[in-house]
């Protein structure tokens, strides 16, 4: 059997997310509010449904092992955030670690070593194709 990649190691734990009929948003937010207090004032704004629907496009984003989704997807979304709504680069690893711990609690026992792998490699490759974007 061939290893999975990063991007298939995240998806097989979100497939068991989705499976268990797990909603981890309000769960997410306040995890990455609490890690990073400007975001929270940057989204304050942001209903619930919003918030859903920006974890959603996340999900797809790092599932995506090209990075490069529709039209390059993720390029434009960081640039718009950087550009149009004060988000600044570093709130991204709170963003990201933040989906990853909430995955791993709502898990449970379902949470396998090559989640863990998988998440960290991930969000190592948005982080560094993050940098490169000015």
């Amino acid at each position: 059997m061939e290893a999975m990649s990063a991007a298939e190691q995240v998806t097989d734990s979100l497939s068991r997310i989705a499976e268990m009929d797990i909603d981890v948003t309000q769960a997410v937010y306040g995890e990455y509010f609490a890690r990073c207090p400007a975001a929270g004032i940057l989204m304050g704004y942001s209903d619930p449904h919003m918030q859903g629907r920006m974890l959603e496009q996340t999900f797809a984003l790092i599932m995506d092992p090209s990075l490069q989704g529709e039209d390059q997807y993720f390029r434009w979304e960081i640039g718009n955030h950087l550009m149009g709504y004060g988000v600044n680069k570093n709130m991204y690893l709170d963003y990201l670690e933040s989906i990853r711990d909430c995955v791993k609690i709502a898990l449970e026992e379902e949470w396998e070593p090559m989640h863990e792998s998988g998440w960290q490699l991930r969000i190592q490759s948005l982080l560094d194709e993050l940098m490169l974007l000015d």
